[in-house]
């Protein structure tokens, strides 16, 4: 379990630094060395991060003091480390399915926000056994980060009660502003309430990024919930804001496209312009019903079966002329706990390409469920349905003591008590030519899977 507590940004960058392992490094400096050799092919990454340095050199100077110590700590240019993190960022494809609920949906006067973490199974190298950190610099509220410390950091759950989980959405409304990572760091480091960080993403300025499969990492919708019982869906683009706070019923829901900000505006795309994104819907619609059929009796075990739950359900797909019954052949990525179901059909096919996408987008590689009342975060390392799910008390870490749950386990103690495994794949030194060749491959492969998504739209 890593704790990063420093007193400045500077600080917390070189401690980033230092408490990453060799994976970690090798990680960053592959990449690095990528984007160096590979300039031109990478030549619109490149310009993303030139432009956003100047960006914060303008706007908030603070990130790049942090920017700075984690350089230094890295011995790679604060240029250099730029670029890694675009890249590092662009070339996750994640497809999420997340929830939150309040009274009188809960037991007990519960409050709470869940996340499927849905990427890649290669993710899985370099996040490892334990994803999640706390990040604490003196003067501003200390939080329980999802992520890698010298990568990034999403902020789930601070000190006061915020919480919040996110996920992916393709938009073309882009433009250049705060990232969503640092829109959620902010809101983190400085909110207590929903009310806060709903503030803080609708004044900006927003970064947004032009993409619909690799890349939307970096564009969110955000759900948030605090200790008082707020819980809201924020969803945006780089122009385009839009605040949806639950119902009466205490429930809210989110995948991978926009369900309340309209779509024309932000480029949120639908089956018939862009197929693979019907099985956002199928999820949303599944994580829908099954938070109505259990109103009232929503608690860790009823979540437990939530989140692992492996039906689809059609039924918002009708109005885009997919009309098939839960029996039928799925669509790609349709369910709550992801599996790649269709990988197999389409290399019997011969679709390398279709195969390739299901199983990047098809694999939850951790659930968490974020208990702000409690400080309780129940994590569950793999997929829902054959995993269990642990509750980790973070109040003392955080500094915010409160009663935690019966059998609540230490941070520490569950984490450290594993050992840390040796973990090969791309992005590290020393690999065999077929596994360096990967890293190679990965960007040509991307960008043809991305281009037909703007054929209609440039």
């Amino acid at each position: 379990m890593r704790e990063l507590h420093a007193g400045s940004r500077y600080e917390i960058g070189a401690l980033a630094a230092s408490s990453s392992g060799r994976v970690i490094k090798a990680v960053v400096r592959e990449l690095s060395r990528w984007s160096r050799q590979n300039p031109m092919r990478l030549e619109e990454f490149l310009r993303r991060a030139r432009d956003h340095e100047r960006f914060l050199r303008a706007a908030d100077r603070s990130s790049l003091v942090e920017l700075e110590g984690l350089s230094r700590g890295l011995s790679i240019s604060p240029e250099d480390l730029f670029r890694v993190r675009f890249l590092a960022e662009s070339i996750i494809t994640p497809q999420c399915t997340n929830f939150g609920a309040v009274p009188p949906a809960t037991t007990d006067d519960d409050v709470l926000v869940s996340w499927n973490f849905d990427v890649p199974p290669y993710f899985r190298l370099i996040l490892g056994r334990s994803p999640l950190y706390v990040r604490d610099i003196d003067g501003t509220i200390p939080h329980v980060c999802l992520g890698v410390p010298a990568l990034f950091g999403i902020g789930i759950l601070n000190a006061e009660g915020l919480s919040c989980v996110v996920n992916a959405v393709g938009v073309t409304d882009d433009g250049e502003g705060f990232t969503q990572f640092e829109l959620n760091n902010k809101a983190m480091e400085s909110c207590s309430t929903v009310d806060g960080a709903a503030e803080v993403f609708e004044t900006g300025p927003r970064q947004a990024i032009k993409s619909m499969t690799t890349g939307i990492l970096l564009n969110w919708n955000t759900l948030w919930v605090d200790k008082g019982a707020d819980l809201s869906l924020l969803e945006n683009s780089h122009s385009h804001f839009h605040r949806q706070r639950a119902a009466e019923d205490g429930l809210m829901a989110s995948a991978n496209h926009h369900q309340f900000l309209d779509r024309g505006l932000t480029g949120s795309v639908d089956p018939t312009l862009q197929e693979l994104i019907a099985g956002s819907y199928s999820r949303l619609a599944r994580m829908w019903a099954l938070l109505r059929q259990h109103h009232g009796s929503i608690e860790p075990l009823t979540v437990k079966s939530i989140v692992s739950d492996h039906v689809p359900d059609y039924s918002l797909l009708k109005e885009f002329g997919i009309d098939r019954e839960w029996w039928d052949e799925t669509v790609d990525d349709a369910t709550i706990c992801a599996h790649a179901w269709n990988a197999g059909r389409h290399l019997r096919a011969g679709d390398i390409g279709g195969a390739f996408m299901e199983s990047s987008f098809s694999t939850t590689v951790y659930s968490l469920q974020v208990h702000p009342r409690s400080m309780t975060v129940w994590f569950t390392n793999g997929r829902p349905c054959r995993n269990i799910a642990r509750p980790l008390y973070y109040g003392d870490l955080l500094g915010a003591p409160v009663e935690p749950k019966p059998l609540a386990l230490s941070p520490e103690d569950f984490f450290n008590s594993r050992s840390v495994r040796v973990r090969k794949g791309i992005f590290r030194r020393g690999m065999v030519p077929w596994e360096s060749a990967l890293d190679k491959a990965w960007l040509g492969l991307t960008r043809t899977m991305e281009k037909p998504n703007f054929k209609h739209r440039d």
